[in-house]
């Protein structure tokens, strides 16, 4: 076996390595089928980075398993991760459709909602916004023609593409963006966990 085989995370690490040229070649995909069968190479991947860690970890079973527990809740929690999650389970059992293509738009919207946000004054003459006037600033979004992900169904639930990430407010469900976001989130988990159960060994 070779000295790179021999490292304790290594299965992880190549799964990884795997998502991250499935993005590499999601980002030069010349159409959206395309686009659709490297997301689909890159959800599997993924996901068995955190399986193969766990294999990985077996002899240290007993201090890996508590330690895990904070990124297992992370997975369930935040928007994004469990998108990822729900999204390849989805994709082993169902025919749904993951993507599409959306036309450039523009929208105005306020954060905040009912008893947060106060307008004194809005006013819009043939679509071009003539004046505001309120408690919170008004966001005026701008988005190109695009690709977004669309919710996916797992185990009879659906579940909506994420808007955020970690409390970062994505722009809009880009398969792209999404899936660089995972493999920075995994990456991190894979280090971290390499740092606390493996330094001495690397």
């Amino acid at each position: 076996m070779s000295t790179e085989r021999s490292e304790p995370l290594y299965h992880a690490k190549r799964e990884l390595k795997l998502a991250e040229k499935a993005i590499e070649r999601m980002t030069n995909a010349q159409s959206i089928e395309d686009l659709e069968d490297e997301w689909k190479i890159y959800l599997n991947a993924i996901e068995k980075v955190w399986v193969k860690a766990e294999r990985s970890c077996q002899n240290v079973r007993n201090k890996f398993q508590p330690w895990q527990g904070a990124f297992a809740r992370e997975r369930k929690k935040d928007a994004l991760l469990k998108y990822i999650k729900h999204a390849r389970n989805s994709d082993q059992h169902t025919i749904e459709e993951v993507m599409q293509k959306k036309d450039a738009s523009s929208s105005m919207y306020i954060e905040g909602g009912e008893g947060v946000t106060h307008i004194d004054r809005l006013v819009i003459t043939n679509g071009n916004l003539v004046e505001y006037r309120g408690n919170t600033p008004l966001v005026i979004e701008n988005l190109p023609n695009r690709v977004e992900l669309l919710r996916v169904k797992d185990s009879n639930k659906w579940y909506n593409p994420p808007k955020s990430h970690k409390q970062v407010r994505l722009h809009w469900p880009a398969p792209v963006d999404v899936a660089v976001l995972g493999l920075e989130y995994y990456r991190d988990f894979l280090n971290q966990a390499e740092l606390k159960f493996f330094a001495s060994k690397v």
